[in-house]
């Protein structure tokens, strides 16, 4: 099939989601500091920064060391599985699939159909499913008013 052969040419535009996660880092930071300050509710906010941190490192990382335009297939499914990861753990920590935002899980799935090969889709999405399900077992609490 013509798709299966040109489908090793895919790749991820480095720019483009760099900005991304760089809006979903400011969200992911306001959403878990107001939460925790503003509404005071309970639950473990450092290790949520913590987390938060590590994908800032890694677009410093792209922003600085990685110097090609396009990242490759490979590449972009490492980092998207990255994002994949550290959003569950977000998740797991404050009510896994009950939390409101666990839509947001699907975005890297839905961001690497659109750039990426039908390979790395697919594993994203195995990855994307198992993470959902174990969150469905085994979570925090949602967190809750210290009051």
């Amino acid at each position: 099939m013509k798709f299966f052969e040109t489908s090793k040419y895919y790749s991820l535009n480095k720019t483009t989601y760099i900005k991304l996660r760089w809006i979903a880092v400011i969200g992911q930071l306001l959403t878990i500091n107001v939460v925790k300050f503003i509404f005071n509710f309970e639950f473990n906010f450092i290790l949520c920064n913590l987390i938060i941190l590590g994908v800032v490192l890694s677009n410093l990382y792209l922003i600085y060391f990685h110097k090609e335009i396009n990242l490759n297939s490979k590449l972009a499914f490492l980092f998207l599985n990255l994002d994949i990861f550290q959003l569950s753990f977000l998740l797991y920590l404050t009510g896994g699939v009950i939390n409101p935002f666990i839509v947001f899980l699907i975005i890297p799935c839905i961001f690497s159909s659109n750039y990426l090969d039908i390979k790395t889709n697919l594993l994203l999405v195995l990855i994307t499913i198992s993470s959902i399900i174990f969150m469905t077992f085994f979570n925090e609490g949602l967190p809750k008013p210290l009051n």
